[in-house]
């Protein structure tokens, strides 16, 4: 074959592969984009909604679910919370807890027509005048006790004169209160944090209110002094 006829069959090669490479790369192309799926469509609203917002949380709520219970009052690692009392000599309405600041707290809690109660009230106020004042301070709640559950007294003032009068014949020191009621006539951290089920309950909490020693009707009170001890003189 002549050089000239050599050149013409080249160049009529040439073109044929290159058609041949992008005809295969462009149906290569169109077959994926095919097969991806379309983008989802979203509607004007949906575009506008804002996230939605956590749901949020009662304090209260959380604050009693973190309360450490005992069979009535609160147990051991618990901690005293403040609430509104009347001062059964006095009149005067505060928080006993409160008042008592950073001082090691005794509370005990009971009817004023459970003469056990008052024997406790005795030994106890006796306890507390042995650590003294500046060492150990101590109160007693006169509660009302309907259904298995303490609760604010209706009659705040008849229950305030019973209880003064109880604690002048008992001739004990420590201050004599009830729970005074809001404008609802509950208290609600009396009635729904403490979880008094039972007279003659007991607690000991250190001077950041926690609790120490927890009891109902304990036969006597070594334990409950051993607790004391072993906060004040530490």
């Amino acid at each position: 074959m002549s050089r000239p006829s050599l050149l013409l069959a080249a160049l009529l090669v040439v073109p044929a592969c290159d058609s041949g490479t992008k005809d295969d790369d462009a149906a290569k192309t169109a077959k994926n984009d095919a097969a991806k799926p379309a983008p989802a469509e979203v509607s004007d609203e949906a575009s506008k909604a804002e996230p939605a917002e956590p749901a949020a949380i009662d304090p209260w709520q959380a604050k009693l679910d973190a309360r450490v219970l005992a069979d009535s009052g609160l147990g051991k690692d618990g901690k005293l919370t403040a609430f509104d009392i009347v001062n059964c000599e006095s009149g005067e309405k505060y928080c006993q807890v409160c008042r008592f600041g950073s001082s090691p707290k005794l509370m005990a809690v009971g009817t004023s027509d459970d003469e056990a109660f008052l024997e406790d009230l005795k030994d106890l106020d006796a306890i507390a005048q042995k650590y003294g004042e500046d060492k150990l301070k101590a109160f007693a709640v006169i509660t009302d006790i309907q259904d298995g559950k303490g609760v604010t007294p209706k009659d705040v003032e008849a229950a305030r004169t019973k209880a003064n009068e109880m604690r002048e014949k008992l001739a004990i020191q420590m201050p004599v209160v009830v729970p005074a009621p809001d404008a609802d006539g509950t208290n609600r951290a009396w009635d729904e944090y403490y979880n008094i089920t039972k007279s003659r309950t007991v607690m000991f909490a250190d001077g950041r209110n926690e609790v120490h020693y927890s009891a109902v009707g304990p036969e006597d009170f070594a334990d409950l002094d051993q607790a004391i001890k072993s906060v004040v003189e530490s």
